[in-house]
């Protein structure tokens, strides 16, 4: 997992403009909209990211697919079911339009996450692609935790405002290139992935070229002020 320093003060601005556009809208965190596997899962959030429960999902692998069995968030999918008339306009602006500004083949990712808001340990080898994060945070109270390929678990603090990282996500066959990782909101926090596909590992030397050079030149514009 590495981080990208956002300098580009066009893109962050409109970063910005996702989060206010989100606020304005007192729905964002309507109770009915919280989506969790079991309700209990809502105060277990730093078990479900915690060192203990990575071995347990570990020692299930690999009956335990890509995405986190464990978690509690409000996607934004969620709020456009519920609140279409509201929510599907911002809905195609972050998730797709702002996709396809970025140069990504789609959006992986669009969920807000409430204070004890988390997603459980998982790997993603089922939306295996080169993955951009943006991750915005209220206060800073919160984290990204990963295990790097020495099996060396990183926890990665939110700091307030806006972060970004990138990754490469390996399909279910690449297990040596499978990051299992999950996050934790102690405050508000919301978080927009974007893909670049390689079609289904590197193998795929034509397409996996392809997929890294679109997400470095995504890298660069970021960094670039």
């Amino acid at each position: 997992m590495a981080e990208i320093t956002i300098r580009n003060k066009e893109l962050l601005s409109t970063l910005d403009g996702f989060v206010e556009d989100m606020f304005s809208n007192s729905t964002y965190k309507d109770p009915k909209c919280f989506t969790y596997h079991e309700e209990s899962d809502m105060e277990r959030g730093e078990y479900y990211c915690s060192e203990e429960y990575l071995q347990d999902c570990l020692s299930r692998f690999p009956t335990l697919v890509g995405p986190p069995d464990r978690y509690f968030a409000i996607p934004i999918a969620k709020l456009v079911r519920e609140y279409p008339d509201q929510w599907t306009d911002y809905m195609q602006k972050v998730k797709y339009d702002f996709a396809a500004d970025l140069g990504a083949h789609t959006s992986a990712l669009l969920s807000y996450y409430p204070p004890g808001g988390f997603v459980g340990w998982h790997t993603n080898y089922d939306a295996n692609a080169y993955q951009v994060l943006f991750t915005w945070s209220k206060d800073g109270n919160g984290f990204f935790r990963y295990r790097d390929s020495d099996g060396k678990i990183v926890t990665e603090q939110d700091v307030p405002g806006w972060q970004a990282r990138h990754y490469y996500f390996g399909a279910e066959h690449e297990v040596e290139d499978h990051c299992w990782h999950s996050a934790y909101a102690g405050g508000e926090r919301l978080t927009l992935a974007y893909k670049f596909v390689n079609d289904g590992g590197k193998q795929n030397t034509v397409k996996d070229e392809q997929a890294r050079y679109l997400r470095d030149l995504l890298i660069e514009d970021i960094e670039t002020e």
